[in-house]
Order: structure tokens, then sequence, then C-alpha cells
């Protein structure tokens, strides 16, 4: 049996890791109607935060990840999807 305190706690860290997901789904959807140079741009200064990139782009379809990562510059594209890659 687990305590009410600790059943509340993982309850909320539930709904607020749902709540980010539901933020990176958006921003996916709002990237992916962007023009991919244009998203590519944005994408390419955001080099502090590489790994929100990553999530951004893994909630996209292919065919828009693959046409933002061809229009960022290569370095970032690379960092970002060695950031990507499956875990093994």
């Amino acid at each position: 049996a687990m305590d009410t305190t600790t059943a509340e706690y993982l309850y909320k860290e539930v709904v607020k890791e749902e709540q980010v997901s539901e933020e990176i789904k958006d921003y996916a959807q709002a990237y992916s109607e962007m023009k991919p140079k244009e998203a590519a741009k944005i994408f390419d200064t955001m080099e502090d935060d590489l790994e929100l990139v990553a999530q951004i782009l893994l909630n996209m379809d292919t065919q828009a990840r693959a046409n933002i990562l061809g229009k960022m510059d290569a370095e970032i594209a690379a960092k970002v999807t060695e950031i990507m890659e499956p875990e093994e």
C-alpha cells in the first residue's frame, strides 16, 4: 500500500508530464505548419535546448521532420539526431 502523500505526489507528476507532452504536440503542430526553412532557422538558434528541439521533431511526421532537419545547420542537426536516436 502507498501512503496518500506519495500517491498525491505521483499523481501530480503524471499530470504535469501529460501537460508537457500536450505542449510539445502543440509546438510540433505549429512548426509542422511553418515553412521548413523558417522552422530550421528557429531551431538553429535553440542550441542551448536541443533536447526540446528533439522532442518537438519526434512529435512530427517523418516528412516534416526530414524537411526541417535538411534545412538546419548540419552540426546542430547532427546533435539533434543523436538526441533523437532510439535507446538500445
